[in-house]
């Protein structure tokens, strides 16, 4: 730009200095060699200006790239801290839940005498397996604790109220059941299907 400016100055000065007695062919040349040094100091100017312009790019591009590098670093932490929550939660849900199945064994085991069923609880979950007189369900909300569960005369199974029989169900059918702890053992006491597997 002050190259540029530089040159505009001399097409003035020579403009100026015309008034002064001299040849129209002196003149001619000045003029053309003025217009040449201007013509090259705004070719320089201009190169200089996509200099400046080619280096705050250059700046640019670096500082978003950098910004781009500390976004992934703060998302990649986020999702760690994220996933060791989620982890900590799972096993928290692992520990209430083996914390009420040692409760309800004990409770049994604390009936002196007596062979009775104890501690009636209820859970909802998703069937794993069936075979013979035990139903195995994924308890989803207790960190996919697989419940194993006993079945006796009294276990009740129904669907919509109609009672159903155990073999029937498939893996993934949806059940709520309520059992006792009966010794070692989880004896269910009620099944009832909340949403069937299509065979």
């Amino acid at each position: 730009m002050r190259k540029l400016m530089v040159a505009v100055a001399a097409v003035a000065g020579l403009a100026l200095t015309a008034g002064c007695k001299k040849e129209p062919q002196e003149e001619r040349r000045e003029l053309a060699e003025a217009q040449r040094d201007a013509q090259k100091d705004i070719a320089n100017a201009r190169q200089d200006a996509n200099e400046e312009r080619a280096d705050l790019q250059k700046d640019f591009n670096k500082e978003r790239a950098d910004l781009q590098k500390d976004e992934a670093e703060i998302q990649k932490d986020e999702n760690e801290e994220i996933a060791d929550a989620q982890r900590n939660v799972a096993e928290e849900e692992r520990d209430v839940y083996e914390a009420e199945m040692n409760r309800s064994r004990d409770l049994a085991k604390d009936t002196a005498g007596s062979t009775a069923a104890v501690a009636n609880v209820s859970v909802q979950g998703r069937v794993r397996s069936t075979l013979g007189d035990s139903l195995v369900i994924v308890v989803p909300n207790k960190a996919n604790a697989e419940l194993k569960l006993k079945t006796d005369d009294n276990t009740r199974v129904t669907q919509n109220n109609v009672a159903v029989d155990l073999d029937d169900f498939k893996e993934g059918t949806e059940v709520r059941a309520s059992y006792v702890s009966d010794g070692d053992d989880l004896v269910a006491r009620d099944v009832v299907i909340i949403t069937p597997v299509k065979k």
